[in-house]
């Protein structure tokens, strides 16, 4: 008798906000699409224990060990994997129950595309929306747009396991960025596809430390020279645009991470942004986060995320004004 293999194998590093695990795998269980299985890191086979004893579900596989961390263990998700399909998820993100089935339809109706990817919204803690959704529709051919950070989150990705044979594993070099040079490698020869909706909820958990910005940035900078040193020659021309975005997300992230960012660092990074690109200084994300920048010089105890509630609110009231002097033009 053959045994039957999975059609999509779900690996979930699971060494951070552990306690949120449970609500994590019940939103895989409760999947339309059946046909999978569940690999799971971690090494707290205590806790874990508590937690699923009444969970006798085949589909589940513990795998406990020391973190090797997230690149490493990754890849041995991708090597221990029996599905055609891979899926990636954090421990504490959810999906949408029709996430797994919307994914394979789109896969198997579609052999051209080889990874698909959705949009998330940001719940809290608690588990509740924060209002925020984060879209990203790039399809197709992507290799000009994936060359800027944080353009795909791998939580929502699938993609064929086939993939790995060409373009090889996550490089555990990198601490931050793995993900990033992997969605960079595949772009070079498969097609993606996007969902345009949210799929997956992504929960804001932890606050990062600034030496963790250190570390971010080296691995930025590290995939960036590395994506660069294999891109086509079209594509050579964008590294500055590459830097200046990086340099952009590192502001934007310090700003939304950590409770009393260093504003002198924030400000920095956005005249790197600026010396890379001097474009960048019209974009709406860079002028946000200059008026962030301002405002916290007067304003003590605000976080980031009241503030730009306030600069969204601005920008919607502005772009009202300024259709409505269009409409009135002749």
């Amino acid at each position: 008798m053959t045994l039957k293999l999975p059609t999509v194998s779900i690996i979930i590093s699971a060494y951070d906000e552990i306690r949120y695990l449970p609500a994590t795998i019940d939103s895989i269980l409760q999947q339309t699409c059946s046909d999978f299985e569940i690999l799971v890191f971690n090494n707290h086979s205590n806790q874990i224990a508590r937690w699923f004893r009444h969970k006798q579900d085949l589909r589940l596989k513990f795998i406990f060990q020391r973190n090797l961390g997230i690149a490493q263990t990754l890849n041995q998700g991708i090597v221990a994997a029996r599905g055609k399909y891979i899926s990636f998820i954090n421990a504490g993100d959810v999906w949408h129950a029709d996430k797994l089935q919307k994914q394979i339809f789109g896969l198997d109706h579609h052999p051209e595309v080889s990874l698909i990817h959705s949009w998330l919204m940001l719940i809290d803690r608690q588990g509740k929306s924060t209002g925020k959704i984060i879209k990203h529709e790039y399809s197709t051919w992507v290799r000009r747009e994936i060359f800027q950070p944080n353009q795909i989150f791998l939580q929502s990705v699938m993609l064929r396991r086939n993939c790995f044979d060409m373009v090889g594993l996550f490089d555990p070099k990198l601490q931050v960025t793995s993900s990033w040079d992997l969605l960079i490698r595949l772009s070079h020869h498969y097609q993606f596809m996007a969902i345009a909706e949210p799929l997956v909820f992504c929960r804001k958990l932890q606050e990062t430390n600034a030496k963790n910005w250190l570390i971010a940035e080296t691995d930025l900078y590290a995939t960036i020279e590395q994506a660069y040193a294999h891109a086509p020659p079209e594509l050579v021309r964008l590294k500055s645009r590459s830097y200046a975005s990086a340099s952009l997300y590192l502001a934007k992230a310090m700003l939304q991470n950590l409770p009393n960012p260093d504003l002198a660092i924030v400000n920095n990074y956005c005249q790197q942004a600026l010396e890379h690109d001097p474009l960048i200084g019209l974009a709406s994300e860079f002028l946000k986060i200059r008026s962030t920048i301002i405002i916290l010089h007067y304003l003590k105890g605000d976080r980031y995320s009241r503030l730009l509630v306030l600069l969204e609110a601005a920008q919607r009231w502005f772009r009202v004004i300024i259709n409505q002097i269009k409409a009135s033009l002749p």
